[in-house]
């Protein structure tokens, strides 16, 4: 598989445990235990957030190699 399905998957995997948290901090009548569950749902949108983001960063970074890399062999069959 590749890195960037890895992440999507992982990304996508918090963005529902997210939405499990909310629903269930809806459902609770314990308001420490919905507090909790709140919480729980944050973070996970945070990490999503953030493994997304590092996907991006990913992204972009491997984009400005590649190019750099053709350059180099353009640069390279036209000395030849």
């Amino acid at each position: 598989m590749k890195i960037e399905s890895t992440i999507v998957v992982v990304t996508a995997v918090c963005i529902f445990l997210t939405f499990y948290f909310s629903l269930l901090s809806f459902q609770t009548g314990d308001n420490v235990l919905k507090g909790q569950l709140v919480i729980l749902s944050v973070l996970y949108l945070l990490t999503g957030i953030l493994v997304f983001g590092c996907l991006i960063i990913y992204l972009a970074i491997r984009r400005v190699f590649v190019k750099a890399e053709f350059r180099k062999s353009e640069k390279a069959m036209e000395n030849a």
